[in-house]
């Protein structure tokens, strides 16, 4: 049997760590704007390969987004805004009721 190589297509795209490139040795949990460009919309960290961090640089960052979180500077989930509409039933069977005490206290 031949043993067949698989061939690459494309370029390899592997990023550069920012970190790495700019000689920063401590990340600052105080610099948020810095920091959430390590976060996602929901609030969690993400993974090296999406930023394109070294190793050594995505566990620092790591660490100062959880202080930064601890010291409530970084939320740790993203709001949520939850909208409650009362039932259509509801509404009808209440709203009688509700303009009978109002008529009553006001006579």
């Amino acid at each position: 049997m031949a043993n067949f190589k698989k061939v690459k297509k494309g370029r390899n795209l592997r990023r550069k760590c920012e970190l790495c490139e700019t000689n920063i040795e401590y990340v600052d949990y105080k610099n948020v704007e810095f920091i959430t460009k390590f976060i996602s919309g929901i609030g969690q960290i993400k993974p090296h390969v999406s930023t394109g961090t070294c190793a050594r640089h995505q566990r620092k960052v790591a660490n100062a987004i959880k202080r930064a979180r601890f010291m409530a500077l970084i939320p740790y989930t993203k709001d949520k805004i939850r909208v409650l509409a009362p039932a259509a039933s509801a509404n009808t069977a209440q709203a009688p009721a509700e303009k009978a005490k109002k008529e009553a206290v006001a006579a």
